[in-house]
């Protein structure tokens, strides 16, 4: 096995152990495509990382200097990187057969960096610069290797689906967050529905809290239609992995309705139902 392939089984190793669902439908892709996202994957998981888990900014400097040294040089043979070997050896393949979209990943990091420092949004419009910052940037990253001619179309849809992924997250974990002194919920939003998540959390949920909640999976839901409506924008190998991921993620949405919009457990899609998804598109893809 070369030092190449190595790199990129090493990318898709993180990618199943975080990510078992999406690795799975990604490997659908052919070689190089299903290559660059483990690649991509795998430095989103480091930046998250840095600060999620580490919670060292210095980690995350590193990153972002090698990323800059991977857009600055076309030739990085040798070169020791200061982050993560094999995930930047990877990356830099990757640049030389796809476009790197460099600014998408310097917003990621930026947005991680000042999240380490949260403080409460006060409109909702900073919520979802918030969510375009953490999963729009995935979404523009991912883009030129999902769509072989991407336009500005293609990247509005690749961003409102990463921002409807965010803003499903949030929905499924506000309960967890509440308990990480965390309310994503801008404060506009919490008094437009006259809302306070700690007497929900301690009480009850209320249904002014419902409201609230199905507010934001509304814009979730209308992110999701976007791009399932606009599906042909992409390759055809990865329509039906966005199709997945769509169909996935808004069938969380579901679960925490199911689950009474529980704020003390996190609720996932069932792996029996997931295989029921993963069934019907392969059905109607011819997978």
């Amino acid at each position: 096995m070369t030092s190449n392939e190595k790199n990129f089984k090493y990318c898709h190793q993180i990618m199943k152990e975080h990510s078992k669902s999406f690795s799975y439908a990604f490997d659908y892709l052919p070689e190089n495509e299903r290559k660059a996202v483990w690649a991509i994957y795998a430095v989103c998981r480091i930046i998250d990382d840095s600060i999620d888990v580490h919670e060292n900014p210095q980690i995350l400097k590193n990153i972002h200097e090698d990323i800059i040294t991977i857009e600055k040089n076309h030739d990085v043979e040798n070169y020791e990187f200061k982050s993560n070997q094999m995930i930047m050896e990877a990356l830099y393949t990757v640049s030389q057969n796809f476009t790197i979209e460099y600014q998408s990943f310097y917003n990621l990091i930026q947005t991680v960096y000042e999240d380490q420092d949260f403080e409460m949004f006060e409109t909702d419009d900073e919520l979802l610069n918030y969510c375009y910052g953490v999963a729009g940037t995935v979404g523009e990253v991912l883009t030129p290797v999902l769509a072989e001619q991407p336009n500005e179309e293609t990247y509005r849809i690749a961003r409102k689906l990463g921002e409807a992924l965010q803003i499903t997250n949030i929905l499924r974990d506000v309960g967890e967050d509440f308990e990480n002194d965390r309310i994503y919920f801008s404060k506009s939003s919490l008094s437009r529905f006259d809302v306070s998540i700690e007497n929900n959390f301690n009480n009850g949920v209320s249904q002014q809290y419902i409201d609230l909640w199905e507010h934001h999976a509304k814009l979730a839901q209308e992110d999701y239609d976007i791009a399932l409506s606009n599906l042909g924008v992409f390759n055809k190998e990865a329509q039906p992995i966005i199709e997945l991921a769509s169909i996935i993620y808004r069938g969380i949405l579901d679960e925490v309705r199911k689950a009474s919009y529980t704020l003390h457990r996190r609720v996932y899609v069932s792996k029996l139902d997931k295989v029921k998804m993963y069934k019907t598109i392969k059905k109607k893809y011819h997978l």
